[in-house]
């Protein structure tokens, strides 16, 4: 719990901010030997490894190991040691660890859990318990104010609670004060056991329903100021909340770092490379950005077959400790072994941890319009550009009207997030840009350069309808419109959509995008189907008089 720490932590992060824009004039960049940034920046994730105490624990920010799991703690870590030897006590592996997740269930009706818990604190380990809060793991009938007589926390589809097919949970609105009141109550019962923090899961219905988020960030605030000081909070993955929520919680965990299952084959498989560069771009921009000024512990779980797992944990291993991840690998989906892999990582720790930054990287020769002529053009210092919202892991506004736009020739997979903006992916909500002017500006047309994703050819991800909206007597007006439909031709797939209208006089003018609009392509990750209609995907704008 950081209800102490919070606001030094903020203070000290604008302080540092200022700090490394400063150095930011510097011509030769501050960059370090693998080009990481700044020195000082990377310094905080180069930390010394350090030794557990005889007696105690270390400090929290400290700890360099975990394990994840949720079987019994009476049992044996496993059946058959996959390294070999005779099975384990479940509690004494545990033990060799700085940090045990465990759920919750292991502590509910079992009368000496405490004292497990305990025995597990004695020895010098963290123990942080289970804990949903954006599923409900049954359906239940609750206050009975739903749809069809069920609780009215729940997410609906066609009149009946949305589940989460791949687990058979159910997603909730995590801002309804009913669903509140649970998991607050819950969470007081599970610190009854004396465990020192819990295992916040499922935050990631955000990205299911994005009008959640405010409800999500509410819900860690209050049990960051409801719960006993020192708990522990620590979300699983929740990267498009991450950023709200970091002043409530001391550590988060990235699941499915370097591998993931396969629901295909019922494997786990390396991450491809469009993956392995996304979830690297995640780990800089949006972890490691936050930790910068916040500092807290990221555990990183990965998975490896059984038969692989005498030799592949080194190399996930050492991916995640270059980003400053404290690694574990098991080979249960379910998490109920607690094997041992008995590797240490050997990379450099933290090399990579800012390696991807969007304030440093994405370098590309300019191909827009930077003339006087584009009243866009960001060096031509007229405007401001705001959007309605930002995919996680881009790097927000910035790439609209920056002389840039991407082609099928130039487009760069790896530099996705600094080539385009993307909006979050919502289907029930309008996308737009917005350029706000300094002083009027007589308009006549706007190009808008469509984003290009994939590695290879990229699919370019054209709006099916979108329109030219300007604020004209206090009020937004239409003055162009592009319909995806043309006859009964579909017009998706653009690079370019040029809108020309009467000139009007104007200081705000926007790109909208209906709800539903985005493009009808679809795109398959890990064998499931994606659509994107609920995305504004754009590489840049020209405006002209």
């Amino acid at each position: 719990m950081k209800r102490g720490l919070r606001y030094l932590s903020l203070m000290l992060g604008a302080v540092t901010a200022l700090t490394l824009a400063g150095c930011g004039e510097d011509k030769n960049d501050g960059k370090d030997d693998v080009g990481n940034g700044k020195d000082e920046a990377v310094s905080i994730f180069s930390r010394p490894t350090v030794e557990r105490p005889a007696t105690g624990r270390k400090d929290w920010n400290d700890v360099d190991s975990f394990v994840c799991y949720y079987g019994s703690l009476t049992g044996d870590s496993e059946k058959e040691p996959v390294n070999g030897g005779e099975p384990e006590r479940a509690l004494d592996m545990l033990k060799q660890f700085d940090v045990a997740i465990i759920h919750s269930s292991q502590l509910f009706g079992d009368e000496r859990a405490a004292q497990y818990v305990q025995e597990l604190k004695d020895a010098g380990t963290y123990v942080i318990s289970y804990l949903t809060i954006g599923e409900d793991d049954g359906l239940h009938v609750g206050d009975g104010l739903g749809e069809n007589g069920y609780a009215s926390y729940y997410l609906y589809e066609n009149g009946m609670p949305r589940m989460n097919s791949s687990w058979g949970s159910y997603f909730v609105d995590a801002g309804n004060p009913v669903w509140q009141e649970i998991v607050l109550g819950k969470a007081k019962s599970i610190l009854e056991y004396g465990v020192d923090g819990l295992f916040l899961d499922t935050l990631d219905t955000v990205d299911v329903a994005y009008d959640t988020m405010g409800g999500m960030v509410d819900l860690v605030r209050r049990l960051d100021e409801e719960l006993p000081e020192g708990t522990k909070l620590v979300p699983n993955r929740g990267f498009t909340v991450y950023q709200y929520i970091s002043q409530y919680v001391d550590g988060i965990m990235f699941e499915s770092f370097s591998t993931t299952y396969d629901e295909a084959s019922g494997f786990f498989v390396d991450r491809n490379e469009a993956d392995m560069e996304y979830n690297q771009t995640v780990a800089c921009n949006i972890i490691n950005r936050v930790r910068r000024y916040d500092y807290m512990p990221v555990f990183c779980l990965d998975y490896i077959n059984k038969a692989e797992y005498s030799y592949m944990p080194q190399n996930v291993y050492d991916n995640a400790w270059m980003y400053d991840f404290v690694p574990y690998a098991t080979y249960s989906r379910n998490l109920d072994i607690c094997p041992d892999p008995d590797v240490k990582p050997q990379s450099a720790r933290g090399s990579l941890a800012l390696s991807k930054l969007s304030d440093s990287t994405g370098e590309t020769t300019l191909n827009g319009d930077t003339s006087s002529a584009n009243l866009a053009y960001a060096g031509n210092e007229l405007c401001t550009v705001t959007v309605d919202s930002t995919f996680v892991g881009y790097s927000g506004a910035k790439p609209l009207n920056d002389g840039f736009f991407a082609t099928e020739e130039n487009h760069n997979q790896l530099n996705w997030a600094t080539e385009s903006w993307a909006s979050e992916n919502n289907n029930r909500k309008d996308h737009w840009i917005q350029f706000t002017f300094a002083e009027p500006q007589e308009i006549s047309k706007v190009n808008v350069y469509w984003a290009p994703d994939g590695a290879g050819t990229p699919t370019f991800y054209s709006a099916r309808e979108a329109r030219i909206e300007a604020m004209i007597d206090g009020a937004w007006q239409t003055v162009a419109t592009y319909n995806w439909k043309n006859g009964e031709v579909y017009l998706t797939q653009q690079q370019l959509t040029e809108f020309t209208f009467d000139k009007i006089t104007t200081d705000q003018i926007r790109i909208f995008q209906p709800k539903g609009m985005g493009d009808a392509t679809s795109s398959r990750t890990d064998g499931v189907e994606t659509v994107f209609t609920g995305i504004m995907w754009v590489s840049e704008v020209e405006i002209y008089a």
